[in-house]
């Protein structure tokens, strides 16, 4: 699989599956496949389970004990280690240093970075991540392979945010260890599914005087105080090599040493790691389960829409024609008492000169009082009642806003720099048809801000022809002797009149055309709302979109096998 060819998969997959896969572990296989095989940076998890503070104070153990040296004395960094602060994650790169300083990065918003030496592992290009996670007790809902895979393969860190709030960023791995400490650790883990998850997940519990045997866990039991012990016991003279041998092998943890390094080392040095094709393998697999199980949902959804009985549609038809009769009453009913109510009267010509700044406001009262609220509320109890007919929520079309359409054209492909974080996904459609909704907030957004500009250019208007008029008639009076104080009061009067008639003729007219735009626009919202849950209901739409997708999970399914195909080819 080329670097252009996962690229190409992974925007397809993006764009017909999207929440089908993890993106953000589609790419970190993405970032291995660019690097040079057998070279690849390989991060591994090591995740306390939330138990208190026990869990990821296990987990620091373990992980000292993964990489720690015993044929030197202690060094710089074991000491950080032991003093770092276990709420906040930590990540530590394995290699060989620049000298003998043991570098400690911390950071306000990101991770501490802590760079360490390890005779072992420096060649393997190793990146560990300490924190904690959060995973269910039995039978608490978290209960496939794939659900506890997108929870410890991809764990949320918290990061600290520009205005000091933490916030949730995804940290991909291609292996996780869970560890646990206690009994209590030991029942929040064996109720999960490990062993079905292949290598990428283990676990382990911190847990004196019990075997796995004995547990018959799915699980491996660990001594991190006996490795302590036989560590810092070889560290005083090699005469204690011996115990030392004894004490490690007590405490297990030479098993999980081995489970690290067959991930990080592959057959020869040009052979792509062996955690990176796990890695590929496990997300290939989860895309082909859940195409699997949407596949399988729509086939059960329209054989029991198909068996739905003939009275019962019946009784659905004629729920949804009373109620295209009771809206059409409705919307005639409440716009009547409402254009002649006490609202609407406030919004009378005369009264536009201390009253212009609230047609807004009082327009807006009384579409979200008086357009169809009754009615609304009834659409949604009818589309439950549809949902709970044929088994599966209606997928009702929607009406679709000019600016929607507008800007849906521009792309939206990933760059090759672009971060491991998925941006927040688009608000989704109503579970019922929303042409009510939609046609309110339309007339408060389009047609309200016209009639409160027309509101204020007529009051303007007027007040200028009348103060122009007025300007007149003084002029006239005072350069002019034979003129009378009548006279010029007349041209006054003149004027005044004129523009009042003038604005009282035009807003007038706007309001009668305001007032039939929200009847008609009313109406069309209703017969828009029928026509969507009659399709629904006959089973045209509801066909039509389930068609729709499954061809495309049928051409998602062929795209993970060609990619299955390009990973058996790796090399």
């Amino acid at each position: 699989m080329s670097v252009s060819n996962g690229a190409v998969v992974r925007e397809e997959l993006e764009r017909k599956i999207p929440g089908l896969v993890n993106l953000s572990r589609l790419q970190l296989a993405l970032q291995g496949l660019r690097q040079r095989p057998g070279q690849e940076a390989i991060r591994v998890a090591i995740l306390g389970v939330s138990n208190g503070s026990s869990g990821v104070e296990a987990a620091r153990k373990v992980l000292k004990a993964l990489i720690v040296d015993p044929l030197v004395d202690e060094q710089e960094w074991e000491k950080k280690l032991d003093e770092h602060d276990t709420s906040k994650p930590l990540i530590v790169l394995v290699g060989p240093r620049q000298g003998k300083v043991t570098r400690l990065v911390t950071s306000k918003n990101l991770p501490d970075v802590l760079e360490v030496s390890s005779a072992e592992l420096n060649g393997l290009n190793l990146e560990l991540l300490l924190t904690n996670v959060e995973v269910p007790v039995n039978g608490s809902g978290m209960a496939t392979v794939q659900a506890l895979e997108d929870a410890v393969l991809a764990p949320a860190i918290e990061v600290a945010s520009t205005d000091e709030h933490g916030a949730p960023l995804p940290a991909p791995v291609h292996q996780a260890l869970l560890v646990a400490d206690g009994l209590t650790g030991a029942v929040r883990i064996a109720g999960l599914p490990i062993l079905d998850s292949g290598d990428a997940i283990t676990a382990a519990v911190d847990l004196k005087g019990f075997s796995k045997e004995q547990l018959g866990a799915n699980f491996t039991v660990i001594d991190t105080s006996l490795a302590e012990e036989a560590v810092k016991l070889f560290r005083q003279g090699p005469h204690n090599a011996m115990e030392y041998e004894r004490r490690w092998s007590t405490s297990n943890l030479g098993m999980l040493v081995a489970w690290l390094k067959a991930g990080l080392k592959a057959a020869d040095d040009e052979t792509t790691k062996p955690a990176v094709r796990k890695l590929i393998a496990s997300i290939l697999q989860g895309a082909h389960s859940a195409i699997e199980a949407e596949s399988t949902s729509h086939e059960l959804a329209r054989e029991l829409s198909a068996s739905i009985s003939s009275p019962e549609m019946r009784a659905m038809n004629e729920m949804l024609s009373e109620w295209a009769q009771s809206a059409h009453a409705e919307l005639q009913e409440q716009l009547d008492l409402a254009f002649s109510g006490r609202r609407w009267k406030k919004l009378g010509w005369w009264k536009l000169f201390w009253r212009v700044d609230d047609v807004a406001m009082l327009t807006n009262e009384i579409l979200s009082q008086r357009f169809l609220p009754t009615s609304e509320q009834e659409l949604v109890y009818l589309a439950g009642r549809i949902a709970q007919l044929q088994g599966q929520v209606g997928l009702y079309s929607q009406p679709i806003s000019s600016r929607e359409t507008g800007s849906g054209s521009s792309s939206s492909g990933f760059t090759e720099n672009e971060p491991v974080i998925p941006t927040s996904p688009r608000s989704r459609l109503p579970k019922w048809p929303g042409h009510i909704a939609f046609t309110r907030r339309y007339i408060q957004n389009e047609t309200v801000p016209a009639l409160q500009s027309l509101a204020q250019q007529l009051v303007v208007q007027s007040l200028a022809t009348s103060s122009v008029t007025s300007c007149l008639a003084a002029l006239l009076y005072i350069s002019s002797f034979s003129s009378t104080i009548f006279e010029a009061g007349a041209v006054a009067a003149l004027g005044i009149v004129y523009s009042l008639g003038r604005m009282q003729k035009k807003w007038e007219t706007a309001r009668d055309f305001w007032e039939g735009e929200v009847r008609e626009e009313g109406r069309k919202a209703i017969r828009a709302a029928e026509e969507s849950a009659a399709g629904v209901l006959d089973g045209t739409q509801q066909d039509e979109n389930t068609a729709q997708r499954i061809k495309e999970l049928e051409d998602a399914s062929e795209l993970v096998a060609k990619a299955e195909d390009a990973l058996a080819r790796l090399k």
